[in-house]
């Protein structure tokens, strides 16, 4: 038997405010495809911040989840959702690769690990396909 699929879904936009509802369209793309892979969602959180930083609430809602060991994945549009700085990316992948969580986005799939993304981007080999 196969281990189930707990997810959390992360969303962020660079803005001050939310006026086109861009976050709970991202949220909900994001549901949709937890859905179509078998996923089960077990939170959400978003941030209104720029991604240089990665002190941010709902980041640090997703680090918590991580740490407690509530989720084995990740769904996020893409990695810049994490951060624009490749090197912060790969740090924070780094984390959750160490609990065993994994990336995934509705456009790519499974993203290689995140860990490895400064690397994987300069040579332009930045996901994996999966039939997970």
């Amino acid at each position: 038997m196969s281990e189930s699929i707990k997810a959390w879904a992360y969303s962020r936009i660079d803005a001050p405010e939310d006026s086109h509802g861009s976050l709970k369209h991202q949220d909900q793309q994001l549901c949709e495809y937890a859905e179509k892979m078998g996923f089960e969602v077990v939170g959400h959180s978003q941030d209104l911040a720029a991604a240089y930083s990665l002190d941010r609430p709902g980041l640090k809602a997703l680090t918590d989840a991580v740490m407690e060991g509530k989720i084995n994945s990740l769904l996020v549009m893409d990695s810049f959702r994490i951060s624009l700085d490749l090197k912060k990316t790969a740090a924070y992948g780094a984390f959750l690769q160490s609990f065993g969580v994994r990336t995934y986005s509705p456009d790519q799939g499974m993203l290689a690990e995140l860990s490895t993304l400064e690397e994987t981007m300069k040579t332009g080999n930045n996901i994996q396909q999966t039939s997970e």
